[in-house]
């Protein structure tokens, strides 16, 4: 039903309901009154039927031409009010009101009118803003395409779901061909942004490399997982996978990094086949040497010190040239093996990855007798699980049993992992099978042999009977152990933590530099420099500052190209909780200036500056108690967006770098880098900036004295 409708069905509804009660308070009146007053009141009646009729008809007629009025002047204007502002909010900015009615309503057509002309005009700055942004960062995004397509290396980023959302060209390269490429394979072959990693690398890979990461990081420890994959061209392609945390060490996503290894391999192998012939004839040669030594011991006519000095020559350079052979294998064999992403983990570790996966795949179940926990491995994990679960699906099939007992055993040469069982041993013609067979695990092909598995980890196999109980069998690998001494070349993670506690130790409030020419301008007619340092820890008259990141601001616009980030050597130990938020490990810093040698370049970086930074009171602390020993000091007048945050939104208990950003519609990239935080902070200000200006704060000295009456400036430490 219209508006209008109801509106004069409720009209209609109000008359009768008083003609109602009129009649009912007019025939209880009747009652009350004498017969004679009734006689009277007829007679008047009679009398005047008519002019009573007719006022009775003009007071329904006023009351209709009230409602009328009201529809027509408050009711009606009202919805067509509603429905032009809706035009206004949705399909046409442009449109504005014009329209009757009462003065009020008039009023607030013109108040949504003006609006409306405002929120157009800033939507119209907001859309030339945009493209502008949009030229920047188009800029922005062609140097950092130049700069990864630069990378010899692939460079995939994914999300925790497996979404690529950015990759290089040689990313692209390495998985994309047309050749041999079937219809069906096209949407899932291909690289691209919202596309699945999973549809162009192996999902089993990726999920056993993900799961590797996931069990490292359990124990506060960083991990990186290291594969080979095939592309479609059959290219061997070693993938690197390093997991990106969120500041609550949450899995978030990871990076792929990705390089083609088939001509390395390829090399290698030729290179592996010249080497074996080269070994095979030097053997021979030094055969035939030993055979002439021994003719010569047989027919001792020669005369007896040259028979002598022959025999020792012969023998003395054949045992050289066998040693000198063997050693040449050995460092080939090593440097061959370097080739393959193998990774240094404990042997227990290995076991219980294997013991799961073969729950999972195979219905097998594992115990384990006394392991030997100390023992560290290395290998392709991905690989040797794999070779592990196909020789347990193997016995499973020759043998008829499900229970298999691991024990670890090591030596100083290996490691041996035995696999027992109640039965008879495998037999050799069995193993010779096995060592050629393609692995198969879940009908699924995977190419490549138990025997090449083996042989890339310089790994034995074979089966025999336990001699100390007659009914047991054992399949022993023997793995060389792993070089724990040795310094493994681990990535650091990409961890993303909370923002350091607020310190307020400095009087932000009483610069020098602050004079009232500058505290009188407008906040955007000021140069700020906006800067962020790293630090040993969090007590500044203890600590040292290990890295400054800066970034000027002019005009409310981030100049990115104009910033300074310097690593600083802090003449001391950086505590590895420390290293655990920015990620500054020590060998960085080894060969950087001092402090004494940076500040001075920051002194003139931020000249004739406001400085800006997010807790500001500590990094100021820091700079503070350099200046006995640098003869540095700073003058510039101080803004802190803690701060000003705490002005702007005084009902927001949290004025974290991370809330403000929230709250305002800021991405963080590169947090807890110097010049990361620097830019970040930067973006705030000049988000709080405009705000201000809405609570009638213009001026740097209003700006300031604001801050000064916030709960966080009455915080001493």
């Amino acid at each position: 039903m219209k508006s209008i409708n109801k509106f004069w069905l409720f009209v209609a509804a109000f008359i009768v309901l008083t003609c109602v009660v009129l009649f009912v308070f007019g025939l209880l009146f009747w009652q009350q009154i004498t017969p004679s007053e009734k006689e009277v009141l007829k007679n008047i009646s009679a009398n005047n039927f008519f002019y009573i009729y007719s006022i009775i008809v003009l007071i329904i007629l006023c009351l209709i031409f009230i409602f009328d009025g009201i529809l027509h002047v408050y009711i009606i204007p009202t919805k067509k009010l509603i429905g032009e502002t809706n035009i206004i909010n949705s399909v046409n900015p442009s449109h504005r009101i014009r329209m009757e009615g009462s003065s009020d309503i008039i009023h607030l057509a013109d108040a949504i009118n003006d609006g409306a002309e405002r929120y157009e005009n800033l939507q119209r700055n907001v859309d030339e803003m945009i493209h502008f942004a949009r030229t920047e960062s188009e800029k922005e995004r062609n140097i950092l395409a130049a700069v990864m397509s630069e990378l010899s290396e692939g460079i995939m980023i994914c999300n925790a779901d497996g979404q690529i959302i950015l990759y290089n060209k040689k990313a692209k390269h390495l998985f994309e061909s047309g050749a041999g490429m079937k219809p069906e394979q096209e949407a899932n072959g291909l690289v691209g942004i919202g596309r699945s990693v999973f549809g162009i690398i192996e999902k089993k890979l990726l999920i056993h490399a993900l799961d590797e990461i996931a069990e490292g990081l359990k124990g506060n420890n960083g991990s990186v997982s290291s594969f080979i994959t095939v592309s479609r061209e059959e290219k061997l392609i070693r993938a690197e996978a390093v997991p990106v945390l969120n500041h609550l060490k949450q899995f978030t996503g990871f990076i792929l990094i990705l390089e083609d290894i088939t001509e390395r391999i390829d090399k290698e192998s030729r290179f592996d086949s010249l080497l074996l012939s080269f070994t095979r004839g030097v053997r021979a040669s030094i055969a035939g040497i030993r055979s002439a030594i021994e003719i010569v011991l047989e027919y001792p006519d020669i005369k007896k010190d040259r028979h002598d000095e022959l025999t020792k020559i012969v023998h003395r350079e054949s045992i050289t040239l066998g040693n000198m052979i063997d050693e040449t294998f050995f460092n080939y064999f090593c440097r061959f093996n370097s080739m393959w992403p193998l990774v240094n983990m404990s042997a227990v570790d290995f076991l219980y990855n294997v013991k799961k996966k073969a729950v999972e795949n195979q219905d097998i179940s594992i115990h384990f007798k006394k392991p030997d926990i100390g023992r560290q491995i290395n290998i392709d994990t991905y690989s040797m699980i794999t070779a592990f679960i196909f020789i347990l699906e193997e016995l499973k099939n020759e043998t008829g049993r499900k229970d298999y007992e691991f024990s670890i055993d090591s030596t100083n040469r290996f490691v041996a992992i035995d696999i027992t069982w109640e039965g008879n041993p495998l037999k050799i013609e069995t193993f010779r099978v096995l060592d050629r067979k393609i692995i198969r695990i879940e009908k699924e092909g995977k190419p490549i042999t138990l025997k090449e598995i083996m042989k890339h980890h310089g790994a034995e196999i074979f089966s025999f009977a336990d001699r100390k109980d007659s009914g047991l069998s054992r399949i022993r690998i023997l793995l060389p152990p792993a070089d724990e001494t040795a310094c493994q070349n681990v990535r650091s993670l990409s961890i993303l933590p909370e923002s350091r506690p607020v310190f307020y130790d400095f009087d932000l409030f009483n610069q020098p530099g602050q004079i009232a020419e500058t505290d009188e301008r407008p906040l955007g007619e000021l140069i700020y420099t906006v800067f962020d340092t790293e630090t040993t820890g969090l007590n500044p008259e203890e600590d040292e500052i290990i890295s400054i990141g800066a970034v000027r601001v002019v005009n409310s616009h981030i100049l990115r190209d104009e910033h300074f980030d310097q690593l600083v050597n802090p003449g001391r130990d950086v505590p590895f909780e420390s290293i655990k938020f920015h990620g500054i490990k020590p060998e960085m810093l080894a060969n950087q200036p001092s402090i004494g040698k940076v500040l001075p370049n920051f002194k003139r970086f931020v000249q004739d500056t406001v400085l800006v930074g997010h807790n500001a009171a500590f990094d100021m602390k820091m700079l503070q108690v350099k200046e006995k020993s640098t003869n540095i000091k700073f003058i510039n007048p101080v803004l802190d967006t803690m701060l000003l945050s705490s002005v702007v939104h005084p009902a927001h208990e949290n004025h974290s770098l991370e809330a403000i950003a929230e709250r305002l519609g800021v991405n963080i990239t590169g947090r807890h880098t110097a010049l990361g935080d620097a830019i970040a902070t930067g973006e705030l200000f000049v988000k709080l900036a405009p705000l201000l200006a809405k609570m009638g704060i213009f001026t740097l000295k209003q700006a300031r004295e604001a801050s000064q009456k916030t709960h966080f400036a009455k915080i001493k430490y």
